[in-house]
């Protein structure tokens, strides 16, 4: 097995220090590998796919635009 070394801020250490039980390289192991799980899951999906750079940038600026109209809706009911 190799070993990783990183940095965790001093806040963050202090407040993992609460819970001295928990396994944190488990943790850090853990996330680790659902990170890259859904790196690999994205990998599959773009590989398959025939979009090119210009239709996601297409879509990413649709989706942008629609939650920005879904947020404004929301915004105008919190003020009546």
């Amino acid at each position: 097995m190799t070993d990783m070394t990183f940095s965790i801020p001093k806040d963050l250490v202090e407040r993992m220090k609460k819970y001295p039980e928990i396994k944190w390289e488990s943790i850090a192991r853990s996330a680790v590998e659902n990170y890259l799980e859904k790196l690999e899951i994205a990998d599959k999906i773009a590989f398959k796919s025939k979009l090119t750079l210009k239709d996601v940038e297409e879509i990413g600026n649709e989706i942008t635009r629609r939650s920005w109209e879904r947020h404004k809706r929301s915004l105008k009911q919190l003020e009546k």
